[in-house]
């Protein structure tokens, strides 16, 4: 269903704003008809209006939802604004006589332009958020900027009175085309945006009074500055036409749409180019102005030159924009390659050895028996580790991983994460600093020092060293192999997720680019650094991991604390 129609019928709901709504009509007709009527006429209708939408506004927000309350009573409290400004300005004609058309009254209108772009902005982002919401809000600016200027043109031959008007007014009647364009951004960014309800009447009622709105104002600065009020001859007309629009706005505010499911597809191609088409007729009106004009060679050429490269970095962005989804879809091509290979392997042995287990026609020794529930738990170990991995990974934010601390030995982490990995024939030397206690994530250390660990023998050498050392209160691990190292080309991007430096393109060396990340996520999360170096024991590789101020002196009672840093 769409919009409650009994609700919207309902007599009782038009009983205030429906006559104010005929007032309005009436009012327009008369001044219309009878223009010398306007000021007076069109001061009052105008008072009455935007009273009467102020009021409606937030007394119905009152009914809905916090988030959507919020913007409708902005809406009217913005409305409210301005309508002080309309009685300041008929109590300083009557009082006083003809205001100038720019000066310390339009405090009013200015406040309630600056409260109505919050609200717009409000009500834009009802269904909105993320990184869309930046889309959508730069796709806005685009074609705001660009409807905006276009409009602007057709009153630039009434500008030089701007430059020939005090400062002070300049100022406060350049201030109205500013919002103007903030507001139409505001504008567009509502029509923009996929929402999630069915047509709104509310939302089309405000966008066309406010388009109207800033149409007028675009008439009354064209023709304001340096004249007085009565001179400026405000567009009554379009005037009232804008608050009774904000008036039938204000009337259904509490009426909200049903929402409605619709598939998660891409935008319709007319929503995305739209703003651009906007620019683009902007681009070529620029380019019929100041070709009909007389200018200076050499301006023609920089204005030539600023228009080609503009182009130029147009095609640049559309063409970079489908490379890029062309290597997000290779990239997740190889992820999903790489995870099977991964798995696959060890979970084949795992099904071969269970099965071969299984089989009750066979008999096997029991070391034979021995032998495969070993290698099975291995394999499922080696499965268990890269899922964690991943999970991990996925969770976004690595440098602030939950930990677990306790105190735990050195020692212990260091022959742990020897026995979670397969040396296949890699001499492994191990070099402890002592009985070191230290307050750390044991878990978690470990699974750094086995990738290190599973990285040496896999990229490295035949040799590996462990060296563990104290170096005041910090604790430093390193894993030295005799390998050819990382080039230097890659000694920073190794460091990131699901990236295998110079093995990137090898598919015979099996691999996720994942370990090493992992290990910079749980130093980080201990408060300290990860960084490779060329090794100086066994001349390829090392890669050395820095928990500060963890060595417990004393050892104490096995202490575990959840924290997260």
């Amino acid at each position: 269903m769409g919009l409650p129609l009994e609700s919207l019928m309902s007599a009782r709901r038009w009983l205030v704003p429906g006559p104010v709504i005929v007032l309005l009509i009436i009012a327009l007709i008369l001044v219309i008809g009878i223009p010398e009527t306007g000021e007076t006429l069109g001061f009052a209708a105008l008072l009455v209006g935007q009273v009467a939408a102020g009021v409606l506004a937030v007394r119905r927000a009152r009914r809905l939802e916090p988030r959507e309350r919020r913007a409708w009573s902005l809406y009217g409290v913005a409305i409210l604004t301005a309508a002080g400004g309309v009685l300041a300005f008929g109590v300083w004609s009557t009082l006083v006589g003809d205001p100038p058309a720019f000066g310390a009254l339009d405090v009013f209108f200015l406040s309630g332009y600056g409260i109505l772009l919050v609200a717009l902005v409000r009500l834009a982002r009802i269904d909105a958020g993320g990184s869309h919401w930046v889309t959508t809000l730069l796709d806005a600016l685009v074609g705001g900027v660009a409807l905006s200027a276009l409009v602007w043109t057709a009153f630039l031959h009434d500008l030089i009175e701007v430059r020939m008007a005090s400062g002070i007014e300049t100022a406060i009647g350049i201030s109205y085309p500013i919002l103007d364009i903030a507001i139409v951004v505001g504008l567009m960014i509502m029509v923009i945006r996929r929402s999630n309800y069915h047509f709104d009447i509310r939302l089309v009622a405000v966008a066309l009074g406010m388009t109207i709105q800033v149409l007028s104002d675009f008439t009354y600065f064209s023709r304001g500055v340096g004249r007085t009020f009565a001179e400026a001859q405000p567009s009554w007309p379009l005037l009232l036409l804008a608050v009774t629009l904000m008036v039938l706005a204000a009337s259904v505010v509490d009426i909200v749409p049903a929402r409605r499911e619709y598939p998660d597809r891409s935008a319709p191609v007319w929503a995305m180019i739209w703003p651009y088409v906007l620019a683009s007729a902007l681009l070529a009106t620029h380019v019929v102005r100041y070709r009909s004009s007389v200018i200076d060679s050499d301006d023609v050429i920089l204005l030539d030159a600023l228009i080609l490269i503009g182009a130029i970095i147009f095609l640049r962005q559309v063409y970079e924009i489908h490379r890029n989804r062309q290597r997000v879809e290779v990239q997740r091509s190889e992820l999903v390659a790489s995870v099977s290979h991964e798995l696959r392997t060890p979970l084949t042995a795992i099904v071969g050895y269970l099965t071969l287990l299984n089989d009750t026609q066979d008999e096997f020794p029991e070391d034979a028996r021995r032998e495969m529930i070993s290698e099975a738990s291995g394999e499922a170990r080696h499965m268990s580790r890269l899922v964690n991995d991943l999970v991990m990974l996925a969770r976004g934010n690595t440098s602030s991983l939950p930990l677990r601390l306790s105190e735990v030995m050195v020692s212990d982490v260091v022959m742990s994460a020897l026995r979670s990995v397969e040396a296949d024939g890699t001499r492994i030397d191990e070099r402890v600093a002592g009985d070191v206690h230290v307050l750390v994530d044991g878990d978690r250390l470990q699974q750094a020092l086995s990738n290190l660990l599973s990285n040496a023998i896999r990229y490295g050498g035949d040799r590996v060293i462990v060296h563990t050392r104290v170096e005041g209160e910090d604790l430093v691990i390193e894993v030295h192999d005799n390998g050819e190292g990382v080039p230097t080309k890659f000694e920073s991007a190794i460091w990131h997720r699901f990236e295998r430096g110079a093995h990137r393109l090898n598919a015979t060396t099996p691999g996720l680019g994942i370990g090493l990340a992992i290990v910079r996520a749980v130093a980080e999360s201990h408060g300290g650094i990860a960084h490779y170096r060329e090794s100086e024991r066994l001349g390829g590789a090392c890669f050395a991991l820095t928990i500060p101020g963890c060595v417990i002196e004393e050892p104490a009672q096995p202490l575990r604390v959840e924290y997260s840093r």
